[in-house]
């Protein structure tokens, strides 16, 4: 995966990460279930990281790796990371170890 991208995809996957969990929350709210916040938005985190990184690959053509296993944890962690945080302090957290 192009490093020119990895933030973007993030703010991408991340965007759609918080929406739906914001969703989802005000679906349960209106049935007056119960929920997990932060579990919700990890499961949801996980599930857009995957359907997002499978979807890149088949579009370029990238075969099953290691190295996209591993794309795909993080963005799932970050993910998870930014819908509970923000992207403020995920990005800022990046640009650190980059320096």
């Amino acid at each position: 995966m192009n490093a020119g991208i990895i933030l973007p995809a993030l703010a991408g996957i991340s965007a759609l990460t918080t929406l739906t969990v914001e969703a989802i929350k005000k679906l349960f709210d209106e049935q007056g279930k119960t929920y997990k916040p932060n579990l919700l938005a990890a499961i949801v985190a996980v599930s857009l990281s995957v359907f997002v990184i499978f979807g890149y690959s088949l579009y370029n053509s990238i075969h099953l790796s290691i190295q996209l296993i591993v794309i795909t944890i993080a963005f799932s962690f970050m993910s998870w990371l930014v819908s509970m945080v923000g992207f403020d302090k995920v990005k800022q957290l990046i640009e650190q170890f980059g320096r």
